[in-house]
């Protein structure tokens, strides 16, 4: 397996603090926030005690000692709970992630690496993406199901996966997520046929095909 770091940590946190800012419907506040692709920690850094707890993910165990670091603080007044672990259709499978490479440089150390990770392959037109030759580590995963089994409803789901979103959230019953907000990747097709679903119990805030924006009908 090859390895991978983040490289001038005080430059990157900076860097994803910025990149990574979502803005939130004025109404998605309190209750849990579970952060799918959670990186250092940029969301609850961001938001703070706009929710009352953050349940975090990300695969990238250098991302996941980042965050436990910089959230130190927070997490005196805000539950945070973070862990090591993939979104994906399935609980307790074993499954790689790969390392982004870039088309120019194939270097995948570059600076931001630590935001590109990934377990789907995807290739793109000058060969950037992830592949198996860049395996890094392998991680066990866990399901929407199991989350809301464990945790109940979820008033916000921050979701920003490099192309497991599909896997994730596609055929699964959302009705216990108020809104969900992030970013879509993969093929037009897959995105927007995880759209449609998702349309089912929520409606559509963001007409841009990259951007995941919903909140719950009724709510």
């Amino acid at each position: 397996m090859k390895k991978i770091n983040i490289t001038d940590k005080d430059r990157w946190k900076e860097f994803i603090i910025k990149e990574a800012y979502y803005e939130l419907p004025k109404d998605c506040l309190g209750g849990i926030c579970v952060d799918a692709g959670c990186n250092i920690g940029d969301f609850p850094l961001n938001h703070k005690d706009r929710f009352d707890t953050y349940i975090c993910y990300d695969v990238f165990k250098e991302n996941i000692e980042e965050c436990i670091k910089n959230t130190k603080s927070l997490s005196e007044s805000i539950n945070i709970e973070i862990n090591h672990l993939a979104l994906w259709s399935e609980s307790n499978e074993l499954i790689d992630v790969m390392a982004y490479e870039p088309w120019d440089t194939k270097d995948i150390n570059h600076f931001g690496n630590s935001g590109n990770v990934g377990c789907v392959k995807w290739e793109g037109e000058k060969g950037e993406g992830w592949n198996e030759d860049n395996i890094i580590e392998k991680i066990k995963t866990i399901s929407i199901d199991s989350i809301i089994e464990k945790y109940g409803v979820i008033n916000l789901l921050k979701i920003d996966v490099e192309g497991s979103e599909y896997e994730f959230l596609m055929g699964k019953d959302l009705s216990k997520i108020n809104y969900i907000v992030g970013e879509s990747h993969g093929s037009i097709e897959n995105q927007e046929i995880l759209a449609q679903w998702i349309s089912k119990t929520h409606n559509r805030l963001s007409t841009n095909p990259t951007t995941l924006l919903f909140k719950k009908k009724g709510l």
